[in-house]
């Protein structure tokens, strides 16, 4: 094998299996040696004006990989954005039954 070409990793599955998490909130929290992304669903909340997530795990990788990972995700958006359209994230959403009785 050339010295430019690396192996492939080979991901192995613990018996167990791997957690799996759906997120639609990120929080990104950094220091000097690596960053941390803190994940979570938003909830319901009782309480009017007050926007809640609940955290479900979180993600931490040294400054290196979070490059690396940066690079992936262009990638991938750039390829389903090719083939689906741009990803609108400027959007304005329906105010709640609530907000809309006021």
């Amino acid at each position: 094998m050339s010295e430019d070409k690396k192996p492939p990793i080979k991901w192995v599955i613990p018996p167990e299996g791997i957690p799996d998490y759906y997120a639609n909130m990120v929080s990104i929290l950094w220091s000097l040696d690596d960053v941390r992304f803190k994940i979570g669903q938003l909830v319901d909340c009782s309480e009017p004006k007050l926007v809640v997530a609940r955290a479900s795990a979180g993600v931490t990788l040294s400054w290196r990989n979070t490059k690396l990972l940066r690079d992936d995700l262009i990638e991938l958006i750039n390829s389903y954005e090719k083939v689906n359209g741009e990803i609108v994230t400027n959007v304005n959403l329906a105010p709640t039954r609530e907000e809309g009785k006021e």
